[in-house]
């Protein structure tokens, strides 16, 4: 999502190379939120899925997550945390998507100029309570080759391989090249608050914008271009022919999906458990969108 993507809070000292450590990346855990704590919502989302039959929601690549900051003895151990697999078939998220709630995208005009306000400061929650910001959190878990300052958990260097074009790309931090690399949110807020998140409470609109499970690190450009787009409107690497807006009866032509659509069915199925975890309604040009992708994936 366009605007969080590229904010970098000042360092102290961006210098220090004596006080960083290199670490690997890794994908993080998925929480989930229904008006409760984050930790209790993910425990009654998971429990839900293994009774559904499904172990697991997201693709990611086993490694190491950010520092987890130590305050009390001053120190930054790396912790590994087991990274579970998806087990979503086409068939369990077409399922899914018919199941989830109606909404109608409504845009009063409160969401414009009031992001911080409505979902928070950017990247100030601590969703996993590592002592880490979630911008770095979310660096450290997609880069690979990372050079991390454990004292404060600042990413300076690493490499990414954007998921939405197949690009490599050399991070480095700063305030020229910060932006090279931003944090795309799956779900974008304007959206979220459009399709049902105006009534949530704020402390569930301040999860959902720092949850891992709906945050991943993407070439900056891409993440411009999607902006706050829904999968109706932005598919990575696919840019179905509309005419409006939801306001002006926006209607898809998926005739022309590509003949592979790897990429488009990793994508719906990265953003099919946020839908569900937060209890988001549709709008039906999105489930439509969603289904089309789905029903051209392997089954």
């Amino acid at each position: 999502m366009a605007g969080w993507g590229d904010r970098e809070k000042p360092a102290p000292s961006d210098t220090s190379v004596s006080r960083r450590s290199t670490t690997r990346s890794s994908r993080s855990r998925r929480r989930g939120l229904h008006g409760q704590s984050p930790r209790l919502l993910l425990s009654l989302f998971l429990v839900a899925f293994v009774v559904a039959g499904v172990t697991s929601l997201t693709n990611g690549q086993a490694g190491q997550l950010a520092p987890q900051q130590d305050t009390a003895q001053g120190t930054a151990p790396v912790t590994p945390v087991p990274v579970p697999q998806s087990a979503l078939t086409s068939t369990e998220a077409l399922a899914l998507v018919a199941a989830l709630p109606d909404a109608v995208y409504t845009d009063n005009g409160s969401y414009a100029g009031n992001r911080e306000e409505l979902f928070g400061d950017a990247w100030s929650f601590d969703f996993d309570q590592n002592g880490c910001d979630t911008r770095n959190d979310i660096l450290a878990r997609d880069l690979v080759a990372t050079d991390i300052d454990p004292a404060t958990c600042r990413v300076y260097t690493g490499i990414l391989t954007d998921p939405y074009t197949g690009e490599t790309i050399d991070f480095v931090r700063g305030q020229d090249t910060s932006a090279d690399v931003q944090i795309d949110h799956l779900l974008p807020l304007k959206a979220v608050y459009a399709t049902g998140g105006e009534a949530w409470p704020a402390e569930k609109r301040e999860a959902l914008a720092n949850d891992p499970v709906n945050l991943l690190a993407v070439k900056g450009t891409e993440n411009s271009s999607k902006s706050d787009s829904l999968p109706s409107e932005w598919l990575p690497g696919f840019y179905p022919d509309i005419s409006d807006r939801h306001d002006l009866g926006q209607r898809v032509v998926w005739d022309d999906l590509p003949a592979d659509t790897s990429l488009q069915c990793w994508y719906i199925d990265k953003l099919v458990p946020v839908f569900v975890a937060y209890e988001l309604g549709v709008t039906p040009e999105d489930r439509a969108a969603m289904s089309a992708v789905l029903e051209s994936c392997p089954a």
